[in-house]
């Protein structure tokens, strides 16, 4: 099963991971899939989380400020603009 779905039940412990990253879009429709629990659910199974695609720079900044592992955007330029500002030691990655 979806670990998704798990985490939206609350039984994200059932979950044997069988990939190192989870690659989501941030929402779907009205629904925000990410939030602090599920990155922490996720982390907890040694799992990333990638998050899609955000162009925004403002959602770009809330995504990093909730600990996702990647951020794929549109926009490489605006996401190495906030990247700079991060203290270096919070920058995992940025391919422009």
């Amino acid at each position: 099963m979806s670990f998704i779905f798990l985490h939206w039940l609350r039984l994200d412990a059932a979950y044997h991971p069988v990939s190192q990253a989870f690659q989501v879009p941030a929402r779907l429709g009205k629904i925000d899939l990410i939030d602090q629990r599920f990155i922490a659910r996720a982390h907890a199974h040694n799992v990333q989380v990638h998050v899609w695609t955000i162009n925004d720079p403002d959602a770009m900044q809330h995504y990093l400020n909730l600990g996702v592992d990647g951020l794929i955007t549109d926009y490489p330029d605006r996401l190495l603009r906030i990247l700079n500002r991060q203290p270096a030691e919070e920058t995992l990655w940025a391919t422009p």
